[in-house]
């Protein structure tokens, strides 16, 4: 088990995922601009951006290997899988809990749910397409709500779940149900049904 620990990446997913909080304490309300196709100009808080690295480190570890040779030698592999990723969305949550209440980050917490909706994403678009499109997509996810995702007064829109406040409810949720239906995805499936982006020997 360590081993396949160690041959997922996890050790580097922890170590970033400890590095993106630890940022989250230092840059607090750092934002970049970013052009809004309504209304003025927006801004992307850095914290809400944050996931995506450690997101994409952990899909490149989950694929890193050949998949097909995996599940034979392992009978539950997608089972290991999204055991790993519910090990890293708790991770998320538990560090966010740590870093709101030590040094009062809401941030924190919007970085926890980014984690695991960015997470939840990935995994859906894996199913499909792979984890290198996968980790393309949730790069631009937050770009383009940033973008599309505010009303005229400055307002997420309810599906923008990555820019809403951190104590949205609806954010969460949001976040909560694409984590679940990515694990689902991948315990039915856990090769992509067609990956353009796969290397052909």
């Amino acid at each position: 088990m360590i081993w396949w620990l160690k041959a997922k990446g996890a050790p580097a997913v922890v170590v970033v995922t400890l590095a993106a909080y630890l940022l989250a304490i230092l840059i607090r309300q750092e934002a970049i601009p970013v052009p809004a196709v309504v209304g003025a100009t927006g801004q992307l808080l850095v914290t809400q951006i944050l996931g995506i690295v450690p997101v994409a480190l952990l899909l490149h570890g989950i694929d890193r290997g050949d998949t097909i040779t995996e599940e034979v030698a392992l009978r539950h592999a997608g089972r290991r899988t999204v055991a790993l990723c519910g090990a890293f969305a708790l991770l998320a949550v538990l560090l966010a809990a740590v870093v709101h209440l030590l040094w009062d980050r809401p941030e924190a917490l919007s970085l926890a749910r980014n984690c695991i909706g960015f997470l939840g994403s990935a995994l859906i678009v894996r199913t499909v397409l792979g984890s290198g499109i996968a980790a393309i997509c949730v790069a631009a996810l937050p770009l383009a709500c940033a973008a599309a995702g505010r009303r005229p007064g400055g307002s997420a829109q309810p599906w923008a779940w990555p820019i809403q406040e951190p104590t949205s409810h609806l954010g969460v949720a949001e976040a909560a149900f694409l984590f679940i239906v990515g694990c689902a995805l991948v315990l039915w499936r856990n090769r992509p049904a067609f990956d353009p982006l796969a290397r052909t020997a």
